[in-house]
């Protein structure tokens, strides 16, 4: 016979505070300071090998997009403020789109006379692939830029036509 322990109120937990008894430590303190352990280990970790970002020479941007399905098309919107169309670089395939985008400042003699003493938007770049649900026609997708806002509409292709065969039974 299996020992099982029954509670006389359901709401009760079923290993009493005190179970443990006053001199040994409870499981799950133990269990909270090995977390806070582990979240110190790795925030001291992070910090000791990752640059802060006014150190490094390229930031990267991931733009923020949006994918929606309306019926006969897909329209992709991307933000890319800053960003020119020559700036920007869009590839589609059947499945997926990619758009990736660069950007360069550079230092002219009139922005030195301007007296900068920090400049952080010298280079920037970006680069996002999505998957698309279905099969777009490549060859007829629209791009238009318009206020930082990338809008891709990406019609759809026609599915394929399912040709039904009867199967006798026998």
């Amino acid at each position: 016979m299996v020992n099982t322990i029954r509670r006389k109120d359901k709401r009760a937990e079923l290993v009493p505070k005190d179970y443990w008894g006053p001199t040994l430590l409870d499981p799950m303190s133990v269990m909270d300071d090995m977390d806070r352990l582990f979240d110190n280990f790795r925030r001291d970790w992070e910090g000791a090998f990752l640059l802060p970002r006014s150190f490094t020479t390229e930031m990267v941007r991931q733009p923020l997009i949006d994918l929606a399905d309306n019926g006969k098309e897909y329209l992709v919107k991307a933000e890319v403020p800053g960003l020119t169309k020559d700036d920007l670089k869009i590839e589609i395939t059947d499945s997926s789109i990619e758009i990736s985008g660069e950007t360069k400042l550079e230092e002219s003699e009139e922005d030195k006379k301007k007296g900068y003493i920090r400049r952080e938007r010298r280079y920037a770049s970006f680069y996002r692939s999505l998957p698309l649900p279905e099969n777009v026609l490549t060859d007829k997708a629209d791009a238009e830029l318009k206020d930082g806002i990338l809008t891709v509409k990406l019609p759809k292709a026609a599915p394929p036509e399912r040709k039904a065969k009867k199967v006798p039974v026998k």
